[in-house]
């Protein structure tokens, strides 16, 4: 199966796991000592899937609990975030990007943005589609 779709199921998948562990602890709600939160997104690049965690006192532990939450030793850690979003995209060529950003919206259009276009240039004579994006995951901590 190919990332893509993968990545589709797994983004339903995480979509369901993130409202379940947002009340297992993905959300550890604790700032440092300067107020600050901290948070991170892993990502599987063979299967999709994901993990996230928000609301940290550093990224030792939101790194520590996106791996956890992304599920397999082949996840890494692609984006960190203080005080605001991050956020993973898949293009549906199977490359992808993150972004960060102040609220969710924003993150989420930096990942899109950090694809790269996905139109064919103009004018298009017919022998490229465009291509499509997908956010695999996006979290937030308080800003």
């Amino acid at each position: 199966m190919s990332l893509s779709r993968k990545a589709a199921m797994s983004m339903v998948a995480a979509a369901a796991a993130a409202m379940v562990a947002a009340g297992t602890g993905a959300a550890h709600a604790e700032p440092d000592a300067d107020g600050h939160y901290y948070g991170s997104l892993a990502l599987n690049t063979v299967n999709g899937d994901t993990g996230s965690s928000w609301n940290y006192p550093d990224y030792a532990g939101s790194d520590e609990r996106a791996l956890k939450e992304c599920g397999s030793r082949d996840c890494q850690v692609v984006v960190r975030f203080s005080d605001g979003c991050g956020a993973i995209a898949l293009k549906s060529d199977g490359h992808w990007a993150v972004g960060t950003g102040r609220d969710r919206g924003a993150a989420e259009r930096a990942a899109i943005a950090a694809l790269g276009p996905l139109a064919p240039p103009f004018p298009n004579l017919g022998s490229a589609a465009p291509m499509t994006a997908e956010i695999l995951d996006s979290q937030c901590s308080p800003a």
